[in-house]
């Protein structure tokens, strides 16, 4: 067995092992919202086969990158080249998506039927156990990025990893407020549920620069960076924080330290916006694969030249 093979097999086994840890703890919370009723035993046989299915799912994108690594290793090496995998490309996006719904569904059925109020504060299984539980996404996302740059043979620098599993952990302490609160919070509870779920989701980006490792270096038309920085940014770190204050200010809640990091999200974004479009605009403009000519540039963002009309849709 060569080494990237043992790296491999205990990052499979690292993840599979945290994968049914997650699954089958949040399945125990989910017995005790229906243990009292007569259709008990259906929803728990039904999330015990989503739990196997989505098993399935990571074990082929597992395959599928090792399948790709031993590729990009003949072709590097010379060596008789096999045909590549027959897997969907964005295998890795498929089953990141399929994990969060499964997850999320547990999350809102869990704490929208107030189970941690059936569970003692003091017990194992208590609401710091499952905010443990949901937490080990982030190391989950760690092993799924860190399998698919292997197995294509690209530096997982080039993508902020790290930065997202700590976005999860935020999206982790922000579900905490459903359950350490006691007040009536009302919609609020759903807006953390919505912006959780997409912050879960936002990776997806990571996921498919990584089936498509050469993105970077094809003329963009779109400020892909700064789009999906201003996303994230209104859609995940603004909301985040107009939840927090007012939780302190109405609530009286405890004050989060993540306050400073949605703060601190909007003086990188202003500070990054200036390089990213200066970078993209020499892309554009000056690509060798576009043929273009610094005497003759083109127009930024549009890919035309400078005397060819503008289409008129």
């Amino acid at each position: 067995m060569n080494k990237m093979r043992t790296i491999f097999v205990l990052d499979a086994g690292a993840l599979f092992t945290l994968l049914l840890l997650q699954l089958l703890g949040l399945d125990y919370y989910v017995m005790i919202v229906f243990e009292d009723t007569w259709y008990s035993r259906y929803p728990n046989v039904l999330f015990v086969v989503l739990n196997i299915v989505l098993t399935l799912l990571f074990y082929h994108t597992f395959v599928n990158c090792y399948k790709e690594y031993k590729y990009e290793r003949n072709k590097r090496t010379a060596n008789a080249v096999q045909s590549k995998t027959k897997y969907p490309v964005y295998l890795n996006c498929i089953t990141w998506i399929s994990y969060v719904v499964l997850l999320f569904s547990k999350i809102v059925l869990i704490f929208s039927n107030g189970v941690v109020s059936l569970v003692g504060n003091y017990d194992f299984m208590g609401p710091q156990m499952l905010k443990l539980l949901i937490g080990i996404s982030g190391i989950l996302f760690y092993l799924l990025v860190s399998a698919e740059c292997v197995g294509r043979q690209v530096d997982r620098e080039r993508w902020p990893t790290n930065s997202w599993i700590i976005e999860i952990f935020d999206s982790v302490e922000m579900l905490s407020i459903v359950i350490s609160t006691t007040a009536k919070i009302g919609y609020i509870e759903y807006l953390i549920y919505a912006t959780a779920l997409l912050n879960f989701m936002l990776p997806l980006w990571i996921l498919y620069s990584v089936s498509q490792p050469d993105i970077d270096t094809k003329p963009m038309g779109l400020p892909q960076p700064v789009c999906y920085n201003f996303l994230h940014l209104m859609l995940i770190q603004m909301p985040f924080l107009a939840v927090r204050l007012y939780m302190w200010f109405v609530f009286s809640e405890n004050a989060s330290i993540f306050m400073m990091k949605n703060i601190l999200h909007l003086i990188f974004f202003l500070h990054s916006m200036y390089p990213y479009l200066k970078d993209i605009s020499m892309k554009n403009q000056y690509s060798p694969d576009n043929h273009v000519d610094e005497a003759e540039p083109e127009i930024l963002l549009t890919n035309r030249r400078y005397k060819e009309p503008i289409n008129v849709l």
